[in-house]
């Protein structure tokens, strides 16, 4: 059962009619005049005054960069922010997208998108919308492109914490604001169209927005209404050549010149990643203000996801019993193959894979925000929603022989990378093809919480402490996760492609942007036909004696992969901001925050005894103590140095405090539990209720020079101090006369740390001398140098010890964006770097742990406007121009030797639209 937090809503009630009556009744005679823009409801949850943004703006570019260096310069917290002057204009297509151009903001690029965001090196980020928490389905966070840019007016990165922010972020928040009625005079009209071509895909889509707003002066004060409507589409394939860990031929290969025994990778692959996805949202505001000191609000957002993918993967083998290898070429090291020719290897196989996606989340706020000459009060309320659905069909093929073919698994030119070649056979040809297995899933998860929070400041008229900041915040979080899936290996059923019961096409032809790899194109189900047809798929695995498709319906939930969760927070802070004379202006925030968390989580544990599953329910309470300390010295008109300590912590996933217990199966040899073999032992997999939240101690120093009215040249260092990392690890318990027991489940193991430098130049060409044309050129550059450490899970570190590469982070990354602006014509060009980084840490190579790492990788986007008459825009964008392929790599030896693994190709997308504005 919820306890719904009634003391907070019943304070927030009694606050606003207390407040506003003496209000109200100054204003009974006529309404007085509201400004033409108010403070919105995002700052019941986000910063006061003293907290600022750090904007990198859009268009209106000279005013929007006067103004966002007179938010920075003002500002006492460390805040970057990317701001829309235009409706529905970020500066990239994507929210995520900008989010790249922020200093310390690292993203991920594939499936047409940006993703993966960072702050700092770090992917444990929260998110929040106007201030508030928000998720998807079972998860801490959001995914930044889930917002369609035409609903986002700012995305506001917060680098460090205060006390006032809402705790959940070891990285950093990002605040999505929304804009409301009140931040335009009266009637607004605007909205956009965009089509946007897919080069690999070679398709079509579309994204708009429609932004409908007024106010009106009533008898009863001054009221606002807007609707904001967006959606944003995409049509994407990612290609990708992919080489196979290194193995060492197997006796009675031959083919290896003067009698070496060259290790070889194991195989290639192909990949090709597409889908059909698109992003529903609708947001809204109701705001009103009875009283010039009174404003109450309402809040509304549906945010959806679509997807409908539709992905490829062949797979070469280069072994087998009979395989035997010629016009063998070896690497330069001398001990491993660059090239052969392969012959009566195991038969190429691979699958296609169709998933079909869906989220829908609610959010419901209101509240108040009420003040006078010293005290501000702000109160906010909110239910979120958020449900997410996946269903999942793998049909996996093999070939009906196994045609010779030509192998290089590094071509040495170009993007390098691996190519295989067919000799004599067709690939594109279904009738080379036959059923080898079917994969079925269902997955649903739901996550849905009402928070509240009541806020105060009061400036004390006191010279030293100037402003007190105190809050009180509940949450009561639910989150669910059901899974199920099934599997046969049909290969006996022999079973030809052209038998099967969906349509057979050709999924669309991938490396457009490279002639290395000669055969490109493979045939594959359509994504209708077998969802259309997936009971008669179904039904053809029944064949098989013993099938695990034991009926034609959706499979069934596994009991030991389904869990609920609940999760009360009781939060409260207080913040000083204090000001003094040292022989120059200080000033800055000491504050803390406190949290109480109690979780209680439910799952299922399997008997392997009874073969019954058993209920099992686990709760845990700690508390946190986020202490925050900054200051700011003034050290000339135009210079100022910025110190800052903060505390930040991230909880852990629901799905990691799963207790559910997951059996393995041992080998049938092993079932009979008097046999005490090695290879008998059975894994137990489950989550761990116990596990504590990750946190970090943060530094942070900044310089800031501001040498003109929309000049600037900043600079910062800063040190994050992790602890409690989360890893998953394997303990085994030895049992006399029956099999061991490996229980595997996630652990607080290992600590970390991270630090590094920033530093960011903003300026136009305001020189006199130069004619009024050249003033319109104006220049954005920022770097990040970050370097990251951290221990890797236990049972790694006895081949890895020590503090080795963060995964996700480079050490070297910048932006440098060139701007032009004169009335009725802007255009931008950015470039976007980040050097290699590791992207995890495996054992594929049994001996050793192997990291894979992705090379450095730059996109250039450019984006243009023009305004042939007023009100109306025309937009032209095109990311992704140089085309530069995702390269990847991995160690294959504990020498350090490396292969390619990866040589991926990610869309090039244009864009071609108007905007309007009325």
């Amino acid at each position: 059962m919820r306890t719904t937090p009634l003391f907070l809503y019943a304070s927030s009630i009694a606050l606003v009619a207390g407040l506003a009556t003496p209000a109200l009744a100054q204003q009974a005679d006529a309404a007085a005049p509201a400004p033409a823009s108010a403070e919105p409801a995002a700052d019941t949850a986000a910063p006061t005054d003293a907290v600022q943004t750090e904007e990198i703006v859009v268009t209106g570019l000279r005013r929007s960069l006067q103004s966002a260096q007179n938010l920075k310069r003002n500002s006492d917290q460390i805040v970057d922010g990317i701001v829309a002057e235009d409706i529905g204009k970020l500066p990239d297509v994507t929210a995520s997208a900008a989010l790249a151009r922020v200093t310390g903001v690292q993203v991920t690029r594939g499936a047409g998108e940006a993703a993966g965001v960072q702050i700092r090196g770090l992917p444990d980020i929260s998110t929040t919308y106007n201030g508030r928490e928000i998720f998807t389905a079972e998860n801490r966070n959001v995914a930044i492109q889930d917002f369609p840019a035409g609903i986002v007016q700012a995305l506001e990165v917060y680098k460090s914490g205060t006390a006032n922010l809402i705790e959940g972020g070891v990285g950093g928040q990002v605040n999505v604001r929304s804009r409301r009625p009140f931040d335009f005079d009266g009637f607004e009209l605007s909205g956009s169209l965009n089509g946007v071509h897919f080069e690999q895909s070679q398709k079509l889509s579309w994204n708009g927005n429609l932004l409908l707003s007024n106010r009106w002066d009533t008898g009863i004060g001054e009221i606002g209404v807007l609707v904001n409507a967006a959606m944003t589409t995409l049509d994407f394939l990612d290609s990708t050549r992919e080489v196979d860990r290194f193995v060492t031929p197997e006796p009675g290969q031959t083919g290896t010149p003067n009698g070496l025994s060259a290790t070889r990778p194991n195989g290639q692959g192909i990949f090709y990643g597409s889908g059909h996805r698109w992003r529903p949202s609708v947001n809204g505001t109701i705001q009103w203000k009875p009283a010039a000191n009174l404003e109450i609000y309402v809040d509304g957002l549906f945010q959806g996801y679509r997807a409908e993918d539709r992905n490829l993967w062949q797979f070469s083998p280069t072994g087998g019993d009979n395989a035997q290898y010629s016009n063998v070429v070896l690497r330069p090291d001398g001990t491993s193959v660059q090239s052969m020719t392969v012959t009566g290897a195991n038969a190429p196989d691979g699958y296609n894979a169709f998933t079909k996606a869906k989220t829908d989340t609610y959010q419901l706020a209101g509240g108040f925000i009420w003040s006078n000459d010293s005290l501000r009060v702000t109160g906010d309320v909110a239910y979120t929603d958020s449900t997410y659905s996946e269903r999942n069909a793998n049909i996996d093929y093999a070939f009906t022989s196994s045609p010779v073919r030509n192998v290089n698994f590094d071509i040495g030119e170009g993007p390098g990378g691996g190519v295989f070649e067919y000799l004599n056979f067709n690939p594109a040809d279904p009738a080379n093809y036959r059923l080898r297995g079917l994969f079925d899933r269902a997955y649903e998860a739901q996550g849905d919480d009402v928070q509240a929070r009541l806020d105060a400041t009061y400036q004390t008229g006191i010279s030293f402490i100037d402003r007190v900041d105190i809050g009180v915040r509940y949450n009561d979080r639910n989150a669910s996760r059901r899974n199920g899936s099934r599997y046969d290996a049909l290969s006996p059923l022999n079973v030809p492609f052209s038998a099967l019961p969906v349509e057979i096409g050709q999924y669309p032809r991938g490396f457009r942007f490279d002639d290395y790899q000669r055969q490109t194109q493979f045939p594959g189900a359509t994504f209708d036909s077998v969802f259309a047809n997936i009971r008669d798929l179904r039904a053809i695995a029944q064949r098989l004696p013993g099938s695990q498709f034991t009926n034609l319906d959706d499979p069934a939930f596994n009991e030991t992969e389904t869990f609920t969760a609940n999760e009360k927070a009781y939060a409260g802070y207080a913040q000083l901001h204090y000001t003094f004379e040292a022989g120059v202006p200080i000033d800055g925030l000491i504050g803390v925050r406190g949290v109480r968390t109690k979780t209680m989580v439910n799952g299922n544990s399997f008997d392997i005894a009874t073969g019954a599953y058993t209920p099992v329910s686990q709760a845990n309470e700690y508390t946190d103590w986020l202490p925050n300390a900054s200051l700011r010295a003034r050290l000339t008109d135009k210079l100022q140095l910025r110190l800052a300590y903060t505390q930040t912590r991230t909880r852990p996933s629901f799905a990691d405090l799963n207790p559910s217990t997951t059996v393995g199966t041992p080998p049938s040899a092993c079932t009979d539990f008097g046999v005490d073999d090695v290879n008998c032992r059975v894994t137990f997999t489950s989550g761990n209720p116990n596990l504590r939240p990750l946190q970090s101690d943060n530094y942070d120093v900044s310089l800031e020079w501001y040498f003109s009215r929309s000049g600037s040249l900043t600079g910062s260092v800063f040190r994050r101090d992790v602890s409690n990392f989360i890893f998953r690890n394997d303990t085994i318990q030895e049992i006399a006369n029956a099999p061991d027991i490996i229980t595997n489940q996630p652990t607080n193991a290992g600590s970390g740390r991270i630090q590094g430098a920033e530093a960011s130049f903003t300026s136009f060409l305001d020189i006199e001398s130069l004619p009024s044309w050249a003033r319109g050129f104006g220049i954005q550059a920022n770097y990040t140098y970050i370097d990251a450490g951290t221990e890797l899970q236990p049972d790694f570190r006895d081949n890895r010890p020590g503090q080795q590469a963060f995964p996700g982070v480079s050490k070297h990354a910048f932006n440098l964006v060139g701007m032009y602006e004169r009335p009725g014509f802007s255009s931008r060009l950015a470039y976007n770097w980040r050097s290699d980084f590791v992207i995890d840490y495996n054992n594929f190579q049994s001996d050793f742990v192997s990291p894979t790492k992705q090379d450095a990788y730059g996109t250039l986007d450019f984006s243009a406007t023009v305004t042939p008459v007023e009100n109306v825009t025309i937009a032209f964008d095109m990311l992704n121009i140089l085309g530069t392929p995702v390269k990847t790599y991995r160690e294959y030896n504990a020498a350090g030797s490396t292969y390619p693994f990866q040589v991926r190709y990610i869309e090039r997308v244009y864009s071609l639209g108007a905007r309007f504005r009325f």
